[in-house]
């Protein structure tokens, strides 16, 4: 694990995902306030402006939400054979995050590469290698993230048992440019999770 602050997830790429979408969101809803406190009409000019500003939103947050995404993948790609990590074979890009997290800014505690070896999941970024092995998956499902607020994403979640010890592995593809092509990318994720999870294999 290197020891060094995040430099393909930076705080930088994390803001942006956000300001810029709200660029988009916010001239358009602060006029239709206005309208409506100036005219004291809810419907009417005002009202179409903030249905406006969420259609605007809604897709700015989808293409932008991302920000940089298939930058981050080629830095990261960089860093890993630099360092001689073994990220060979398929692989998938996607966030990160532990079931402790919690951010206002965004919900990827980190973005990586997940693997899925014939005997463990690894997930593996700049600074940390994650695993968990195959015969302690109990279950995978989908669970809601902030992204599903919007309808545009969610987590798949790896959970099992270590023990005594209940352990999870979320994760949410980052394959697409957009945010709502990674959702239905997810099915096809956790189809071939849950394959790999099955007795059979």
């Amino acid at each position: 694990m290197r020891l060094v602050a995040a430099t393909v997830w930076s705080s930088r790429r994390k803001w942006l995902g956000n300001i810029i979408p709200a660029l988009f969101w916010l001239p358009p809803a602060v006029v239709g306030i206005l309208l409506i406190l100036i005219k004291g009409q809810l419907i009417g000019p005002g009202l179409w402006c903030l249905v406006t500003s969420t259609v605007l939103g809604w897709l700015a947050v989808n293409q932008f939400g991302f920000f940089e995404n298939a930058k981050m993948r080629r830095h990261l790609e960089r860093i890993l054979e630099t360092e001689q990590r073994d990220v060979k074979g398929e692989k998938v890009f996607a966030g990160f995050a532990t079931p402790k997290y919690s951010s206002m800014l965004d919900a990827h505690e980190d973005v990586g590469f997940l693997r899925i070896l014939p005997d463990r999941l690894a997930f593996v970024s700049e600074t940390r290698s994650v695993e968990i092995l195959k015969s302690d998956v109990v279950e995978v499902r989908f669970r809601p993230n902030v992204h599903s607020i919007l309808g545009l994403g969610r987590w798949i979640s790896v959970e099992g048992k270590v023990g005594d010890t209940s352990i999870r592995l979320l994760i949410e593809p980052r394959e697409r440019t957009t945010l709502f092509g990674n959702r239905l990318y997810g099915k096809q994720l956790i189809a071939k999770l849950r394959e790999w999870k099955s007795p059979s294999k």
